[in-house]
């Protein structure tokens, strides 16, 4: 992972529910975000990994976070059945962040309407969309520009 991802995913930890950062505490973030990109609005049973039908959900689990982080995840939540967060507010504004990034890498050798097109087809929403985007200006942003100020 870019240094760069990793920092702007450290910026949006605040906007995770109290579940997501739990998960993300004791395994960190970014297998946390992949456990909620592929079960987030879900529940799932955690195992104690003792008998075959709990095997097969720690394999399952494995798969998604590795066996480090499922280990971890059976010895904190085993035999509970964990509610995953869906974190749309944290995915949507990491979703957005990445949009303006795009978009000031792409209008370095396309016209705006031409990087607007392709953000909207990239990430399936329309152009009016990302319009409203790239208008808005990111809460964490603007808390680290005012940090410097004071």
């Amino acid at each position: 992972m870019k240094a760069e991802h990793a920092k702007q995913l450290e910026q949006l930890q605040h906007l995770l529910p109290e579940m997501a950062q739990l998960i993300a505490s004791l395994i960190g973030l970014p297998r946390a975000l992949k456990l909620i990109e592929a079960w987030g609005g879900t529940t799932f049973p955690i195992s104690k990994n003792q008998r075959r039908q709990g095997q097969v959900r720690y394999e399952a689990l494995a798969e998604v976070v590795g066996v480090d982080a499922a280990d971890i995840l059976t010895q904190h939540f085993g035999g509970e059945v964990l509610a995953i967060p869906r974190c749309a507010a944290a995915l949507r504004a990491m979703r957005n962040q990445q949009i303006r990034d795009s978009f000031d890498t792409l209008t370095r050798h396309h016209p705006a309407s031409h990087a607007v097109h392709q953000l909207a087809r990239q990430y399936q929403i329309t152009e009016r969309q990302v319009w409203s985007v790239l208008k808005t200006a990111t809460d964490w942003a603007c808390n680290e520009r005012q940090a410097v100020l004071f």
